[in-house]
Formats: C-alpha cells, structure tokens, sequence
C-alpha cells in the first residue's frame, strides 16, 4: 500500500510517500519541502498574500505529480494556522482541489494529536514526564506526557510567522524589540496558563518537532540536544546579526533568516516557563503522524464516508428530535458562529462537522424528558448506533450535547468528560460554548434571530444580530449562555441588534 501524506503548513508544505506493509512496516519512497511561507503578513493583511498563494500552488503541483508517478492508494492532505485563519484560504483549498490534493483543515487540537503518534513511533517515551514542542509559522503545539500517557495539551495560536509579524523588530534588531517581544510572550504564556489543569508534570526532556527547532539545534549544539543556556548564547547571536549575516554566518536558511530570532526567543521562552529542560529535536512531524493515522484505519483517509456520517445523524434525530426546525436552525446559526470565530478558535473542518451534527441532535433527550435533557441527549447518543462515527467521535458528539446547557465541562467533575483525551477536553469546551450561545439565540423558538455577525478585538466579543421583531429575550439569552464564550476567549461579551 503507497500512502502519501501533505504538511501544508504555515511556513512550509512537506509531502512525504511511503510504501506500507501489512504489519505497519513503512519505507520512504520521496520526500519533497517548499517554503512558500503562506502565513506571512497574514496576522496584518488577514490573507495569505499573492506570491505565497501562488508558490503554495506550484508546489502542491509538483507533489500531485510525485503522488501520481507512485501510484499512491491513499492521500491525505492536511493544512494548519495559515488555512485556519486566512480569509481566502477556502479560495486556495478550491485551487488545490483542481490538481487533485484535497486538503483538510484541521484544528490545533488535532495537529498535537497526530504529532504526538508520531512522536509515540518514532521514540519510546521516556518513564519520566516530558512535553512536545511543534512550533509552526502560525501556532504552537504543546503535550505533557507522563508515563507514556497524555496528561494535558494545548494549542497556542501563535508561531514563528505570527509572532514576527506581530513583533515587527528592525533588521538588525534592537534591544527595544526584544523587550516588546518579551512582553509579548509573557502575555501570551500567561493566558495560556489559564486553559491548562492547575497541576502538570513538570517535564524532564522537551521533544521538539519542525524546522524552527532543528534549524535552533544545529545553531545551539551542532544539531543536538540543547540546554536553555546553549540557546540563550545563539539567541543573542542572531539578535546581534542581521538577516543577511545570520546566513552567512550562521547558514540559516535565506526564508527563515529574517524571523529565525524571534523563534529562538519563542523557544526559550516555552524552555524558561516549562523550567528549563533540555530540549531534543526529534526529525518527524505532522505527515508522520497523518501515515499512521492512515494506517491505524486500515489505509483510510480521515474522515470517512461524510454521507453514510450526516445519514446516520438524520436517522437518530428523525426518530427523537420533536422540534426539527429549531434543530436546523440552532445548527445554522452555530455555523455562523463557528466560521466568525475560527481564527480566535484555531478550529478545523472536522470540528465544524461536529458541531453541525451535535447542534442537530441537540434536543433528543426531549424524547425522554424535558428536565435534564441534555444529559438524556448524551445517553442517547452513547448508546445509538451510528454508522460512519469512529468511537472516539461518539463520545465527543455526547459530550458537546451534555453541555449545550447547565454547568460548562470541568476536568475534575464530571467524569465522562475527564474521560477524553485531553486535545478532545479543548475541542468539547469550544464546540459546546459556541452551541450554547447559538441555542440561546432562538430560545423562544421562532426563528426571530435570522443571521449574526461577530466583531471581536483585544477586549470584547460583539455580537451584531439580523432579527425579526422583539429580539431581547434572545439577547439575554445570549448574554446568559454565552459567557461560556467569553471565558474561553478571556473578552466581554456584548450583543446588538444591527
């Protein structure tokens, strides 16, 4: 079986060929790297520019060809920040479409995933705790592991593009842009903090992926593992250099030289606040991970059968759901949300899908009881059976309709809940906060809320309703239920009628 697997990062697009055997034996047949950088100035302009949207293209052409030449069963294309965030990245997904890769758009939660069972095959884990590092152009990824088991993750929506684009340091830079770019981090780390569990193993090695780090370990000790300290001194090296000297001296990269110090204060910083282990790059990544999710599925590409899924999903409604219009609209308006707030989010296109099938089951503990319902619609869906939806799925679906209303998830009280795995914990308190606020806004049932838009800056989260006729009840409502959202975005929350 010939699997290929595409990267399209924010930096870089990575494919990666491999012929699998039976038992899961892999051996490489091409690798191919372009960095087209589709993440730069995005943070500014909220678009991929003009020539990273072309050399994305180019370079995804040359990579169907490989693909075609090897005859590969199985393709799977996954694309991260840069084409969670961009406002035309569906025009670029189109594109790449037409020369036959159809990329997935996944979220952060599900890029620390697979980079963790790419990391689990290719070493094993160490008995004490340790974290994985990926740092991309648009965000970073982080996983505590103790004892071989997950015990915390998290998707940090900033990586070596974003942050050098919000930096905006001279070149060379100055010791002014350091402190603002310190300041920045400090921030950043603390909110992080927030959405993390109050303990964490305090981690003894740091395993890092992607070319930031590998370019930071050649640079700090001739490609091995490096202390804090080791990186420290390289840091200020490249501080003290401009983009043409760090080339020169420093053979980095012509594309990444411009940005490489930031990611080196990026690295240091999660070094520092992680209490400064050492840090190994490890040569695997996100198309790793993508082969053997493949292959855990027989050969499969994730997700499959999207008819037999949506079917499966209208047949358990249609026998269960008594109010089927408020459902859809309820699952309408969620969508409105879940595309206004997927860059704030870093959600992808399976977390959407998700969410429009939780939103569609919803109320289907109705049909035990009106009191508790929520938890009747998660009973119900443990236990119905539903072609197309691997396990994992089920559990998640039951746990965003479980709290579509009453208390939100907490880790350490409710038991089902702490039962995922931990980037599925993140994805469940995101998808049921954005349910709530879009169930709050046809609480009376009459379709009075038609469409909304949402305003979002530093502070607050503004919600701007096209309604029909008295729309306060839905405001509050909203104001109620959504606070979920408010907290998860650490903004106020307000809502208008436009």
């Amino acid at each position: 079986m010939r699997i290929a697997a595409i990267d399209v990062g924010s930096n870089s697009i990575h494919m990666v060929v491999v012929e699998a055997d039976p038992m899961g034996g892999q051996h490489v047949l091409a690798r191919e790297k372009a960095m087209v950088r589709l993440a730069r100035g995005e943070a500014n302009s909220g678009e991929i520019g003009p020539e990273a949207f072309r050399a994305g293209l180019d370079a995804l052409a040359q990579m169907a060809k490989t693909i075609r030449d090897f005859g590969c069963e199985t393709l799977m294309a996954c694309g991260t920040a840069a084409l969670r965030d961009a406002n035309n990245a569906q025009a670029f997904v189109m594109e790449a479409e037409t020369l036959g890769i159809p990329i997935q758009v996944i979220s952060g939660e599900e890029e620390a995933r697979l980079i963790h069972q790419a990391v689990s095959h290719a070493i094993p884990f160490p008995t004490e705790p340790v974290t994985l590092i990926d740092i991309g152009g648009g965000s970073t990824e982080l996983t505590w592991v103790q004892g071989g088991r997950v015990a915390a993750s998290i998707s940090l929506p900033w990586g070596l593009q974003r942050l050098a684009d919000a930096a905006q340091t001279a070149n060379p830079p100055s010791a002014h842009d350091l402190k603002r770019l310190r300041k920045m981090i400090r921030r950043i780390l603390k909110k992080a903090r927030k959405d993390l569990p109050t303990e964490l193993p305090e981690p003894s090695l740091i395993l890092g992926t992607s070319g930031t780090l590998e370019d930071l370990a050649k640079g700090a000790a001739a490609g091995q593992a490096f202390s804090a300290e080791q990186l420290r001194d390289f840091a200020l090296k490249l501080w003290r250099a401009d983009a043409q000297q760090r080339v020169d001296r420093f053979g980095v990269d012509p594309k990444r030289a411009e940005v490489l110090h930031v990611g080196a204060i990026w690295a240091l910083s999660l070094m520092e606040w992680l209490g400064t282990p050492p840090l190994r790059h490890l040569p695997v990544g996100l198309r790793e991970g993508m082969i053997w999710e493949a292959l855990k599925h027989g050969g499969a590409a994730i997700p499959p059968l999207a008819d037999r899924r949506k079917a499966s999903v209208e047949q358990l409604a249609a026998r269960l759901d008594p109010d089927p219009g408020h459902s859809r609209h309820v699952a309408r308006l969620a969508d409105e949300l879940f595309v206004s707030l997927q860059p704030h989010f870093e959600l992808g296109d399976t977390e959407r899908e998700w969410l429009a099938f939780a939103a569609r089951l919803h109320d289907i503990g109705f049909s035990i009881s009106e009191k508790g319902h929520h938890k009747h619609g998660e009973y119900l869906i443990r236990n119905a059976a539903l072609p197309g939806f691997w396990p994992e799925e089920v559990d998640l679906l039951a746990q965003v309709v479980r709290f579509h209303r009453g208390k939100p998830p907490h880790h350490a009280k409710h038991e089902a809940f702490r039962a995922l795995a931990p980037w599925h914990r993140q994805v469940v308190r995101k998808l049921a906060a954005i349910l709530r606020g879009a169930d709050a806004l046809d609480r009376r049932r009459r379709q009075a809320v038609r469409h909304l838009a949402v305003e979002a800056d530093e502070e607050r989260l503004h919600l701007v309703l096209d309604a029909t006729g008295d729309a306060d009840p839905e405001m509050q409502a909203f104001l109620e239920k959504g606070s979920l959202l408010g907290t998860l975005l650490d903004r106020r929350v307000e809502v208008t009628v436009g």
